[in-house]
């Protein structure tokens, strides 16, 4: 599926053992889980980097993402510490943009903004994030954000949720989140830019081949 045929196909490459060199990057770009930043209860910050071999495709548009998780409480989050490293991760050379992946709970959403907006002028590459269904609907708490885009989440989606849910806000329309392994909506939303792939298993050639006759199929 070259780049002019339709949306553009990002795979993410989770924490896991990933050799992705037979990906072509005419034809799709990969977004690997680079770090996992952990908030502790006082707040403070903890990176924990990549522990799995990745192998990327020679001349790939290369995504990192970052992952951050937390305590159910915490105190205020030390954002200087999570720019800091988010920065670290983005000017590695083989990286083109930076994704941000967050379920934030409602009382951390004003953190988050924050956050999103120290890394406008923070990180000089393009900033993306990960995003529930919900918040592209509803609940559009991300509108107006200093992102590049937020990618709406339809898989393991939430109870308040469905694969057929129309989503709006500029940030959310170009691009979906789907998983290989659940059904994707019926029919492909317009106006898509990027179509973002999840696999449960590590990705092989086979795999992506397939995946790539999915979304040519997706209509």
């Amino acid at each position: 599926m070259p780049q002019s045929a339709g949306p553009r196909l990002v795979l993410w490459a989770w924490e896991r053992p990933e050799d992705m060199r037979f990906v072509n990057p005419r034809e799709a770009d990969v977004a690997f889980l680079a770090a996992t930043a952990q908030i502790l209860g006082n707040g403070a910050v903890i990176f924990r980097p990549r522990v799995q071999h990745l192998l990327l495709p020679a001349g790939s548009g290369n995504i990192a993402v970052v992952r951050i998780e937390s305590p159910a409480w915490h105190s205020s989050v030390e954002t200087d510490a999570l720019v800091a490293g988010i920065r670290e991760i983005s000017a590695a050379p083989n990286v083109s943009a930076v994704q941000i992946d967050f379920d934030a709970r409602a009382s951390e959403r004003a953190s988050y903004k924050r956050l999103l907006a120290s890394l406008r002028s923070g990180v000089a590459k393009p900033v993306s994030v990960t995003a529930l269904a919900s918040w592209c609907a509803g609940d559009r708490w991300l509108d107006g954000q200093p992102v590049a885009e937020a990618v709406p989440m339809f898989f393991r989606m939430g109870g308040n949720e469905n694969r057929d849910m129309a989503v709006a806000g500029p940030l959310c329309r170009s691009s979906i989140g789907l998983s290989l392994d659940e059904p994707w909506p019926k029919a492909r939303p317009p106006g898509l830019v990027r179509i973002w792939l999840f696999s449960p298993r590590p990705w092989t050639e086979t795999r992506y081949r397939a995946a790539l006759r999915r979304v040519e199929e997706w209509r």
